[in-house]
């Protein structure tokens, strides 16, 4: 049986993918089963629900990474740098479990939101640079993701509440754009 590279980067590439999908979904079913009296974190709830999101977005991604042809060492580290990124965004946003319980989840998101955000707009940049490594060129999808890098860098320079709940609907709006224009089939 031959088992090729890029088969071999996949199942990498979802593994780690899967460990940010399981802290998160095990932090939001602690906030549903215990914590529910304490105080939520809105802003961190949305970041999370978003980055949550964004796992599942870049595991729908595994059949392109499949589809490569002759997929070289150099190329499947650029390609399994993505899920890393998005495993430390969410390890640096999810509070530890005496935070969350301490009513402080508004306070720990304005002290990690800074390396959050750098994170994210390194995650942004590599996303824009995928489509070349999958050689498919800048795509329609690549204009989402500059625009979020945009986002990204203005929540890194502030500490502005007021700034931060408008990023995260903007993002948000971003994110129902791009799932509308990938059901209509507009941009891939």
């Amino acid at each position: 049986m031959d088992i090729s590279n890029t088969l071999l980067a996949a199942i990498m590439f979802v593994m780690v993918l899967s460990l940010g999908i399981v802290n998160i979904l095990s932090w939001l079913a602690g906030i549903v089963s215990h914590r529910a009296e304490n105080k939520i974190g809105w802003i961190l709830i949305n970041w999370l629900i978003l980055l949550l999101i964004a796992h599942f977005n870049m595991f729908w991604h595994t059949l392109d990474i499949i589809s490569i042809e002759d997929l070289k060492f150099g190329g499947f580290l650029y390609i399994i740098v993505g899920p890393i990124l998005i495993f430390f965004a969410t390890s640096v946003i999810l509070p530890e479990t005496s935070q969350a319980e301490s009513n402080s989840m508004r306070g720990h998101y304005f002290r990690v939101c800074r390396r959050f955000f750098v994170i994210i707009a390194l995650l942004q940049l590599w996303d824009i640079g995928v489509d070349l490594v999958l050689g498919k060129g800048f795509s329609g999808g690549g204009i989402f993701s500059v625009a979020m890098l945009v986002i990204a860098l203005a929540m890194t320079s502030s500490q502005n509440a007021k700034l931060h709940i408008l990023g995260t609907v903007v993002a948000w709006l971003l994110f129902l754009a791009t799932l509308l224009l990938r059901g209509l089939g507009v941009v891939s």
